[in-house]
């Protein structure tokens, strides 16, 4: 007859929640968790591991947790909720018991894979600036997705591909993680220091963008939603560098265009040029003369050059105004307060009034 088993691994899932996992190995006989019972994490976990299977060779460390003796059974319950779509592999080690028996000490595995929900793959929903010519100075991009996205170390699914030269740029991202508070709008900023020339990343690498040479954004496919899918095709964004923008700016060139009373069409704003997408939604606004905020609905056109409002109700005949805050910028992050490269050497040149805001009045009739 087969000879018995002295110790048996498994994962045991909560059932209403299958990402709640634990690992549990159970003895034949009590007394072999003897020399566990003032063990410390790590004697723990030379006994028995947890660790998430990499995609690439990279060899990832054990998981923390807690573990608990239970009569015979030993558990380990990961501190964190484990990830739908990723594959863990449990192994447990008896010869770290040291034992003194003639059972075999033969080391156990177990892999455990979360299935993923009935759910569609993440889609990539807009990439602004929208337009497809950039300042080879340009800051960031904001990337829209249908669903929560993975966070955490997600650098390795972006790259930036100069298709002039026909390679990669070298290290063009700054590694800071900025997310909306729905996991939905990741802002990916270039690395400031490479477009701010004189300053040591730029002297040392090189400016990320050059005039006049033609670019691609990708976003791998291995990037995952929080649900475990990944979207399974690759994103890229195509763009042409032109001059470096080093202007501020300039408010007094905006044109307005007033709706007429009665009526709900939209306050058109003609910018003159494209300019920061999440800052036009949260830095203008339209009031009254007497301060009073008008409700209503933004919308952009034309690569981020044209801004719109619309409001809730019919506008009334009076006087108005469109306040923006002077932290406002363009794609190469010159604000209304500003310029994004200031040189030190020169005497600055104020073209803007610096405050928190200034207005544009304008009328309904």
């Amino acid at each position: 007859m087969p000879q018995e088993e002295p110790f048996h691994l498994a994962f045991e899932a909560d059932a209403k929640d299958p990402r709640l996992c634990r690992v549990v190995v159970t003895a034949e006989n009590v007394r072999f968790w003897v020399s566990l019972i003032d063990a410390d994490e790590t004697q723990f976990q030379r006994v028995l591991s947890l660790k998430r299977e990499s995609q690439s060779d990279q060899k990832l460390p054990a998981m923390l947790g807690n573990y608990q003796l239970k009569d015979d059974r030993l558990e380990f319950k990961p501190a964190f909720p484990l990830v739908r779509g990723n594959r863990y592999q449990a192994t447990f080690d008896p010869a770290a018991l040291k034992l003194a028996t003639e059972k075999p000490d033969r080391r156990l595995q177990a892999t455990h894979v979360i299935p993923l929900p009935d759910s569609k793959p993440p889609r990539v929903l807009s990439i602004y600036p929208s337009g497809n010519q950039l300042p080879a100075n340009h800051l960031k991009f904001y990337i829209q997705f249908s669903v929560p996205m993975q966070q955490g170390d997600i650098f390795e699914h972006f790259s930036l591909f100069n298709k002039t030269q026909g390679q990669l740029v070298p290290r063009p991202f700054r590694h800071t993680e900025l997310w909306s508070r729905d996991g939905k709008q990741l802002t990916l900023w270039f690395h400031p220091g490479r477009q701010k020339t004189g300053v040591n990343l730029n002297v040392e690498l090189g400016a990320i963008l050059n005039a006049g040479q033609d670019y691609e954004l990708r976003i791998s496919p291995q990037w995952a939603a929080l649900s475990g899918h990944a979207s399974g095709s690759e994103v890229r964004k195509a763009f042409k560098a032109v001059a470096m923008d080093e202007r501020q700016p300039e408010i007094n060139d905006w044109k307005l265009n007033s709706p007429a009373e009665g009526t709900r069409a939209p306050l058109i704003c003609q910018l003159g040029e494209s300019l920061d997408f999440a800052l036009l939604h949260s830095q203008l606004s339209v009031q009254t003369a007497n301060g009073d905020q008008i409700a209503g609905k933004i919308e952009l056109a034309k690569a981020e050059s044209v801004w719109k409002f619309t409001p809730d109700t019919a506008w009334q005949s009076g006087a108005y105004q469109l306040v923006v805050g002077t932290v406002l910028e363009d794609l190469a992050g010159n604000s209304l307060q500003q310029p994004f490269a200031v040189d030190l050497s020169k005497q600055p040149e104020v073209s803007n009034p610096v405050g928190d805001s200034v207005t544009l009045p304008f009328e309904i009739k």
